[in-house]
């Protein structure tokens, strides 16, 4: 499994959510659904790329942990001005927003599932 696959995967829960959060906006007339999910989607691929960035710098370096605390620190902020705009925002609703941010876990689950723990 590499990042490549789950991206790809990733692209399908997208697709998928969306049109899930499509329908739930449609029934509640509220298209902040919908938004609050592409927000987390996007937030999330964000911390994805920086995640692969960071074990690029890691493997590279050979860092000491204050690099991977500093990075790890750096994610949570990223992640908590995700919720703040959610908060804040009438256009973006906090649920779509935390169903955006599993969209890559998710696809890193099954990822690992489809190939039982090994690359394929």
């Amino acid at each position: 499994m590499n990042e490549k696959n789950v991206i790809k995967s990733s692209y399908l829960l997208l697709i998928i959510g969306s049109v899930i959060f499509l329908v739930i906006s449609c029934i509640t007339k509220d298209i902040s659904f919908l938004l609050g999910y592409l927000l987390g989607y996007m937030i999330n691929w964000i911390i994805f790329q920086l995640i692969i960035k960071m074990c690029d710098v890691m493997l590279e370096m050979n860092t000491s942990t204050i690099i991977v605390v500093i990075m790890n620190i750096l994610k949570l902020l990223i992640y908590a001005v995700g919720f703040i705009i959610a908060v804040k925002s009438k256009y973006f609703h906090i649920v779509g927003v935390f169903f955006g941010y599993m969209v890559t876990k998710l696809s890193i689950y099954l990822e690992g599932y489809k190939h039982k723990g090994g690359d394929a």
